[in-house]
């Protein structure tokens, strides 16, 4: 993953920047790994966006955490999520139309975004580096969509 796609508070940009599917994929691999708290994982996205969050919810499975797919929502069904119902953390994954790029944005078990400053560099880290080991067991999926 390019550096490129971080921004101060999210990862954002198109196929052709880098941020494929199997980026993604990564992120919510990284993202598995770098949450404090084991639990699940609330995910929501835009109706256009669903391959990117697909990935980032096999990503995040492969790692042994469970996730809750919350169907097309964004940032704030995420955090509304995370709060009521005791998440680890939470990906919101949108399109910017005025950009013309997907966005995703990361949350932790606070539902406090997770930005440049406290986070998403050691993430970036983590999908450079590519050393994920999978969890033993896949982490289950509830759909609430």
């Amino acid at each position: 993953m390019s550096e490129e796609l971080i921004t101060a508070y999210d990862i954002r940009g198109t196929e052709a920047t880098g941020l494929t599917v199997e980026c993604a994929w990564n992120v919510g691999k990284a993202l598995a790994d770098w949450l404090p708290t084991m639990g699940n994982v609330v995910v929501a996205y835009h109706p256009d966006q669903h391959p990117i969050a697909h990935a980032i919810v096999e990503g995040l499975r492969l790692q042994g955490r469970g996730v809750v797919d919350a169907g097309h929502g964004g940032k704030e069904a995420v955090k509304s999520y995370i709060t009521t119902a005791g998440m680890s953390g939470g990906v919101a994954v949108d399109f910017d139309d005025l950009e013309k790029v997907i966005v995703i944005e990361l949350y932790r078990e606070d539902a406090k975004l997770v930005t440049a400053e406290d986070g998403l560099h050691d993430i970036h880290e983590l999908v450079v580096a590519g050393n994920f080991v999978p969890a033993v067991t896949k982490g289950e999926l509830t759909q609430l969509a």
